[in-house]
């Protein structure tokens, strides 16, 4: 059996005769120029695992910026289907964020799973933002408005086969974009600096300043709509700040508002 390097190495190959112009995918007679690189060395590893959809096909890789993953459904009660699609792993959206964990130390990690009779257990972890190709799915409807349950992916990095949870995953690389657009999609970390000489303020418009270059939480936009800022305006984005408790392993957390100006994303 190939290693990881070994298919890495044979899917760069693959990478480089195609953009050299070679006939090496089916129907490919021309060099195209808009190659997703990670779509190339996806149908790589689809070939050597012959890994085939429902009709007996090769499963063709895609990309799927319409979906969101997550286990939103577009249409209430109709079950997405992830099979075939190149996207991330993504800490889920409502993870919980207590005062015992800071959650600006990086790279985060989330859980893999195996099948364990009825039930799933944590065999490893993966990093928030690897890339992943989902090959096959165990989910369900849950309270009429979403699904759960997991993914079986190939890693990107490794090619070894994995089952996530289908909360982490999303199928946009949301860190990519500005601060405002990856709220949309889940938890980032953004870097405090006083631009609008303004400071944050809390619910109830008190104030505090913060040092520059403070880590901050950035709440994704499901957790944003349960409150509402004084000013939303000049301070439209909920962030949570740690602090450290000395004397206990814990931190005291505080939800605050930011003016835009002030953040700069960095993961």
């Amino acid at each position: 059996m190939k290693t990881g390097k070994t298919r890495r190495a044979a899917a760069l190959l693959l990478i480089v005769a195609l953009l050299a112009g070679l006939p090496v995918l089916a129907g490919a007679d021309r060099r195209d120029q808009n190659v997703d690189l990670d779509v190339v060395m996806a149908q790589s590893v689809v070939a050597e695992y012959a890994l085939m959809d429902d009709q007996g096909n090769l499963l063709q890789p895609r990309r799927a910026p319409e979906l969101k993953g997550r286990g939103d459904p577009e249409a209430k009660g109709v079950e997405p289907d992830y099979r075939g699609v190149l996207g991330y792993m993504a800490l889920q959206n409502d993870w919980e964020v207590s005062r015992f964990n800071t959650f600006t130390q990086t790279p985060w990690q989330l859980p893999v799973y195996a099948k364990d009779g009825d039930k799933w257990k944590i065999v490893d972890t993966i990093r928030h933002k690897t890339g992943v190709l989902v090959i096959d799915q165990e989910i369900r409807e849950s309270m009429g408005y979403k699904f759960i349950g997991y993914l079986e992916v190939i890693r990107m990095d490794t090619n070894d086969r994995v089952w996530i949870d289908v909360a982490q995953f999303t199928t946009v690389p949301y860190w990519t974009l500005s601060l405002s657009e990856a709220m949309n999609y889940g938890f980032c970390i953004a870097v405090y600096r006083n631009n609008s000489r303004t400071e944050p303020m809390d619910g109830k418009k008190h104030r505090g300043t913060l040092p520059d270059g403070l880590r901050v939480l950035m709440c994704d936009r499901k957790t944003s709509y349960r409150y509402i800022s004084p000013d939303r305006e000049n301070h439209p984005l909920l962030g949570i700040v740690f602090r450290s408790k000395e004397a206990s392993e814990s931190y005291f957390r505080s939800f605050l508002y930011f003016n835009p100006e002030d953040l700069t994303l960095v993961y």
